[in-house]
């Protein structure tokens, strides 16, 4: 079933119903009382009796069949009988309150395996547990019990309560807005994250969506519905427990750099979510992004303020976050000198250096001429506009009353957005809740309000880029849709080098196992002989031509640097026998070193490249809650070291690459420097997508790594890969 049931139900049974004020069973039903609930309640309490004009049900069983949604205010150990007694009377959703889940240990993770077979098992959707509740204003259905809230356009997903609180009281006082849904995940036993966002898409009264998230069970799920959702919503997260360390033992350098945070982080931007990491930025932010409009092309933000040491700190903000300022026309200079007199600072931030002590109309035909300026698309107002009144003579409020009045009316008028940061943001002001009344953000942090200015700057770029589709195409063999294990003409066969190492019991390949392997997408490596033998690789080594490189061919051994297994620069035939001889003593006391078990040796002759511009990293794997990532990153034997890499998850166009590769530290490096031509973008886009194309195309690919990958002026040469199978 949908979630409509859960979100918009015409019957609510209140399974715990207490006649103690501070129990949930009580506040939930004068909850429902206050909020205008039109539907009918049923209170269950097996005392029976009366409670808050409420006939008492003494069970579940006696309920009337087919009761959309069920709130249990029951201890936890009594929610799977519960649950299976409300699938069995035809119960759509059920809402677990209780705490003693799977957050509590091994007996509280026993009782949620049992809740959600119990779920499973008769259809019956749950929200919870530990959750605070739910709520959907519009529809008068108030689960959670709090007072005094308005309905409105912002939805909430939280995984805390008080979290939830904070958002709802900060929206209240600082806004006109109001609460459409408010939904507490908690543990998510079987409705999630993406399941919810996918509703609220389609929520009419629902604008935009403040998501605090702890964990998901289905990332992928949510980037899913978010990659939907953005285009028409904003939806703005705050992650927490971003610093834990991802328990993921990986074999490759790509599982070590690529944090679990990290992976997330990328995949929320390609999916158009807005990532905030202070709690004082949430509502700031998505309140401005629901209420102005987006930046015109091309446009900037321009800074109007009374005061230089805000102004400073607030291009410092700006500039940094990577969003554009604008740069005014002459025009518009001028026009500024003539409104605010030789004092006044006109380029951008503008500074109307005290025109407004006496007059705070200056303010108002200051942003009348700024707003103008066709590269203006977000004015962000810095300071002390508000508080004239306040700081100086009440007979200044009604003139900058009229002068808010006259700026929102201006902007609006024009299609460009404003923010307002004042130090009097949260006194009583008649100025500034004329902008609150028309909807403008009005924000006490100067950080809050520089945020919320950089992301209406952002949101017109991000609407004009490229749409990002998870279970899309768009283009290159890298940017295919979560699998590619089928085609046209049927199931892809396993890879002989697949085969090879599923028959000996194998995870990690051979390089030339891997070579092969990833030839099959697209990737060309340099000519290579394997010799068992001293005098084998003398005669390859003549053959290949020296200078050549010789590197242990293992099926245990996976980093070869780590058992000396790689003699570069060798010269000759006889100085490739010692080589032989040099790596497989190494290899033998490594193994013993290590316990692996006696095999016999064998090396990869190759040539040598010539000195590369520089070592790349290419990187695919699964994450187990994204799906396949792709890392593009500083390679070398350094990478985990130099940690400058670049993350995204698949699909991934070269656009998406291209982009990957400007994120990287090592970006300047390889756009040319210090008389070192560019770098081919082309062969490393290439590369990418050859080595993402073989985690897509073979389900039995755990990692494909390809490092390092020479980079020159011409093209981009894999020197090293390895590729690990899930376990059989």
């Amino acid at each position: 079933m949908t979630l409509r049931r859960i979100f918009e139900p015409a019957s609510i049974a209140v399974v715990g119903a207490s006649a103690n004020p501070t129990k949930r069973g009580y506040q939930i039903l004068r909850g429902l009382a206050k909020s205008g609930y039109p539907g009918p309640v049923y209170a269950v309490n097996p005392r029976g009796g009366r409670l808050l004009g409420h006939v008492l049900l003494t069970s579940v069983e006696t309920l009337p069949a087919g009761v959309d949604l069920a709130v249990l205010c029951t201890p936890a150990e009594m929610a799977p009988a519960l649950v299976r007694a409300c699938g069995e009377r035809g119960v759509g959703g059920v809402v677990v309150l209780a705490v003693g889940f799977g957050e509590s240990g091994s007996r509280g993770t026993e009782l949620e395996a049992r809740l959600g077979e119990a779920a499973r098992a008769h259809g019956v959707r749950v929200i919870g547990p530990n959750t605070s509740g739910m709520m959907n204003l519009h529809q008068g259905v108030n689960l959670i019990g709090v007072r005094d809230v308005r309905a409105g356009g912002i939805a909430l997903l939280v995984q805390s309560g008080n979290i939830a609180l904070g958002l709802m009281n900060e929206i209240g006082a600082r806004t006109r807005e109001g609460i459409s849904v408010c939904c507490g995940l908690g543990n998510q036993v079987d409705v999630g994250f993406g399941e919810v966002l996918e509703y609220l898409g389609e929520d009419e009264h629902t604008r935009a969506v403040i998501a605090h998230v702890e964990g998901f069970t289905d990332a992928r799920a949510f980037l899913r519905a978010a990659a939907r959702v953005t285009p028409r919503k904003p939806v703005v997260v705050i992650k927490s427990g971003r610093t834990a360390v991802g328990a993921r033992a990986a074999l490759s350098h790509t599982g070590a750099v690529a944090g679990p945070y990290d992976r997330l982080r990328a995949g929320l931007a390609q999916a158009g979510v807005t990532e905030v990491r202070r709690t004082d930025q949430l509502v700031a932010v998505a309140h401005a992004l629901a209420s102005q409009p987006a930046a015109p092309p091309g446009s900037g933000i321009a800074i109007l303020s009374d005061g230089g040491g805000q102004n400073t700190l607030a291009v410092d903000a700006i500039t940094e976050s990577g969003a554009r300022l604008a740069t005014l026309a002459r025009e518009t200079r001028d026009r500024l000198r003539e409104v605010l007199g030789p004092a006044a600072a006109v380029a951008n931030p503008v500074d109307v250096a005290g025109a407004a002590d006496t007059d705070p109309g200056a303010f108002a035909r200051a942003l009348d001429v700024l707003a103008a300026d066709p590269a203006v698309g977000v004015v962000l107002v810095v300071g002390l506009f508000g508080g004239y009144g306040i700081r100086f003579s009440d007979t200044l409020t009604a003139p900058e009353t009229l002068a808010a009045r006259a700026m929102a009316a201006r902007t609006r008028a024009l299609g460009k957005a404003m923010v307002v940061h004042s130090m009097y943001a949260t006194y009583d002001s008649p100025p500034l809740d004329a902008f609150v009344d028309t909807g403008i953000p009005v924000i006490e942090s100067l950080e809050a309000a520089c945020r919320a200015a950089v992301e209406l700057e952002g949101r017109s770029r991000r609407r004009r880029a490229p749409r990002w589709n998870p279970d899309g195409d768009p283009g290159g063999i890298g940017a295919v849709g979560p699998s590619r294990t089928t085609s046209r003409a049927g199931p892809i066969p396993p890879h002989p080098a697949i085969r090879a190492a599923r028959a000996e019991g194998r995870v990690t390949l051979t390089e030339m196992e891997a070579r092969a392997l990833l030839a099959a997408t697209g990737l060309a490596f340099p000519a290579a002989n394997v010799a068992d033998s001293g005098d084998a690789a003398a005669r390859a080594a003549e053959r290949l031509g020296c200078p050549v490189a010789v590197k242990l061919l293992s099926r245990r051994i996976t980093h070869k640097s780590d058992a000396g297994g790689v003699v570069l620069d060798v010269a000759d035939g006889a100085a490739a026998a010692r080589a032989y001889e040099a790596i497989v003593s190494n290899a033998h006391a490594y193994a013993r070193a290590e316990g692996l078990p006696p095999a016999a040796w064998s090396v990869l002759v190759t040539p040598m490249l010539p000195g590369p511009t520089a070592e790349l990293l290419i990187g695919a794997y699964r994450d187990s809650q994204l799906g396949p990532m792709l890392t593009v990153g500083h390679g070398g034997t350094n990478v985990e070291v130099l940690s400058d890499v670049a993350h995204r998850v698949l699909p991934a166009g070269p656009g998406d690459i291209e982009m990957m590769i400007g994120e990287l530290r090592a970006s300047p490096l390889l756009a040319g420097s210090r008389g070192h031509p560019p770098v081919s973008v082309a062969g490393i886009i290439q590369a990418a997508e050859a080595v993402a194309g073989c985690v897509m195309t073979w389900s039995d690919v755990a990692e494909v790594e390809v490092n390092p990958l020479f980079t020159y002026s011409d093209r981009a040469v894999p020197a090293d890969a390895r590729v690990v199978l899930s376990p059989p």
